[in-house]
């Protein structure tokens, strides 16, 4: 892992066989600096896996506290994360962390999606694979099992234990190492279905090699 002093991906310090703009799409990109979009801010006690990537309006604030971020996570746009004196931020590999939600001083596995608005409090701790399902709020110090689809409903969580589908978690994960790269290419537009198709196929491989 890489502290926040190091330098953001640029196309001078992407790796030689994603130099090129038509680089395989059937390989997994991986890159070492993270993608930090010049929007997006980060300051403190950060550290960085690999082919991590921060998107705009993100906030990334480790002042108090230290921010672990592991492989293939990606901070999507305007997304808040801040630690507590005693309560950092742990994320685990191949997490997608949804548009406009908050992380503070809790404990994230691998393979979770944090769903879009949603809002995890201190000490709280979200196993492997779960999905916290859009605008959830999960309060502090509570637990949430391994693979357990989480939902809101009227200001409360309901859990449903095992229901989770951390395969399309991992898929975006990928999606965002490539839509990386792309930016730095100044490439966008859509993935195509075969390319869709591949990221499930390679998240499937993943989940073998983080569970089984």
């Amino acid at each position: 892992m890489q502290g926040i002093h190091t330098t953001p991906l640029s196309l001078s310090n992407l790796p030689p066989e994603l130099q090129n703009k038509n680089y395989p799409t059937n390989k997994i990109p991986l890159f070492s600096n993270p993608f930090i979009h010049p929007n997006a801010s980060a300051l403190g006690n950060i550290f960085f896996g690999n082919s991590v990537s921060l998107w705009p309006g993100s906030v990334v604030r480790a002042d108090m506290n230290s921010i672990h971020i592991g492989n293939y996570v990606n901070i999507q746009d305007n997304c808040t994360l801040h630690t507590d004196s005693r309560s950092p931020i742990s994320i685990g590999d191949y997490t997608l962390v949804g548009h406009n939600a908050v992380l503070h001083g809790c404990t994230i596995g691998k393979g979770v999606l944090i769903g879009i608005g949603s809002i995890v409090l201190d000490k709280a701790i979200i196993g492997d694979g779960a999905q916290i399902t859009a605008g959830c709020m999960i309060r502090g110090s509570t637990k949430i099992p391994p693979k357990a689809l989480v939902v809101s409903d009227r200001g409360n969580i309901k859990i449903y234990e095992k229901k989770a589908k951390p395969e399309f978690t991992i898929a975006g994960c990928i999606e965002y190492a490539h839509l990386s790269v792309r930016y730095i290419h100044e490439v966008f537009g859509p993935f195509n279905e075969e390319e869709e198709i591949l990221f499930i196929k390679q998240a499937k491989d993943i989940m073998k090699e983080i569970w089984d």
